[in-house]
């Protein structure tokens, strides 16, 4: 038994670091029939240096911005994002919606982290 506890630890330590982490920063944005639209975009940190890998969502495309609220960049068609390299730090993400047809948009970016 000791043996096997032995080599699970050794095998643990000889692994290395643990593998890239993946963050979700996600973004509604619906303005249906409302006086004010609603706008739900948290802060997510991105825990090290991140690549786009998937854009799921964001017909009308998307901004993005930093945690000091300036506009990091934007797309007008959100698989254009895919690959774009973003600094540690935290970001929130507006989907723009088409004000003749759709009125609510949701967006979800996932970026693989070092």
């Amino acid at each position: 038994m000791r043996s096997l506890v032995g080599g699970v630890v050794a095998a643990l330590l000889l692994a290395g670091p643990a593998q890239a982490g993946i963050a979700k920063i996600k973004g509604l944005h619906d303005d249906h029939e409302r006086i004010e639209p609603l706008i739900k975009a948290p802060m997510t940190k991105v825990e090290g240096q991140g690549t786009v890998f998937a854009v799921i969502g964001g017909d009308y495309g998307f901004t993005l911005y930093d945690a000091s609220g300036a506009e990091v960049v934007e797309y007008e068609d959100s698989q254009e994002a895919v690959g774009l390299t973003l600094a540690p730090g935290s970001y929130r993400v507006i989907p723009s919606i088409d004000d003749d047809v759709h009125h609510h948009q949701f967006i979800e970016i996932l970026v693989k982290t070092d």
